[in-house]
């Protein structure tokens, strides 16, 4: 049986100033996947996701997220930013942390009920991270604070998720926990994720398919297909051959640009 689609993309174009940064972008993402967006910097991924959560309005196209408008569905999506900007001596607890994103839910001027609590202790146990809930936010490991924003995006119980660059700042090691949670995620809770990365050596290994774009879609298929699909590299502005092998890292081979090479 067909999964439906959560979200659709159709003939989207975007600029700003007179720049275009999306351009006829069009997509598609089943329930229950685990999507890698990839490209160079400035290829508009993180315009994508702004698309997406209904904070930046296309100048043509049409974007559905569950059959309905961006901004319509935002109670379904939970969304991990590149980064945020915070005090680190601010005295927040994780928990707290984690309680604003119930906030939304909760409603201006009234305190927190039981329910959402609850919500709070069931997201942090999703993430493992009850052992460090009172810990101050601003000591928390860059492994650690990413467990934190995902809680504070779990905590609305969304059917998406939306992550830009997640695991900037985080060490290797936790990298890979990280990512096993978020596969966790998608089989455990069928919850449907997308991801913006740079690191194609490790999100690779760890979606259902990949969107390669610049400014528009290059490619969109499983990550063999994807990184064996000669058009990835115009996507990436060189000429570049992805070399696929079994169960190893791929890595991408760039060779000069024709102005390095003379």
């Amino acid at each position: 049986m067909t999964k439906a689609n959560v979200v659709e993309v159709e003939n989207v174009s975007l600029s700003f100033d007179g720049h275009k940064v999306l351009d006829d972008v069009s997509f598609s993402i089943q329930a229950g996947s685990f999507t890698g967006l990839i490209g160079p910097n400035g290829a508009g991924k993180t315009t994508i996701l702004r698309v997406l959560l209904g904070l930046l309005k296309p100048d043509g196209g049409k974007v559905r997220i569950f059959g309905h408008p961006p901004g319509k569905s935002h109670s379904f999506i939970g969304y991990v930013p590149q980064s945020i900007t915070y005090d680190r001596m601010f005295p927040v607890s994780v928990r707290e942390v984690v309680m604003m994103g119930r906030f939304g839910t909760i409603g201006l001027g009234r305190g927190p009920k039981e329910k959402d609590h609850a919500a709070v202790n069931e997201a942090l146990s999703v993430v493992g991270a009850q052992s460090f809930a009172d810990k101050r936010f601003g000591k928390l490991s860059g492994g650690e604070r990413q467990r934190a924003l995902i809680a504070r995006a779990l905590c609305v119980k969304p059917h998406l998720l939306l992550l830009d660059e997640p695991t900037t700042g985080v060490d290797v090691v936790s990298q890979d926990t990280f990512y096993k949670m978020l596969k966790g995620l998608v089989k455990n809770m069928r919850m449907t994720i997308m991801l913006v990365s740079h690191d194609l050596g490790v999100i690779t290994k760890m979606v259902d398919d990949l969107i390669c774009i610049n400014q528009k879609v290059f490619v969109h298929g499983s990550p063999k297909d994807v990184l064996s699909d000669g058009v990835i590299g115009q996507a990436y502005g060189c000429e570049a051959e992805i070399l696929m092998h079994d169960h190893s890292t791929p890595h991408r081979v760039v060779r000069p640009h024709d102005h390095e090479a003379k």
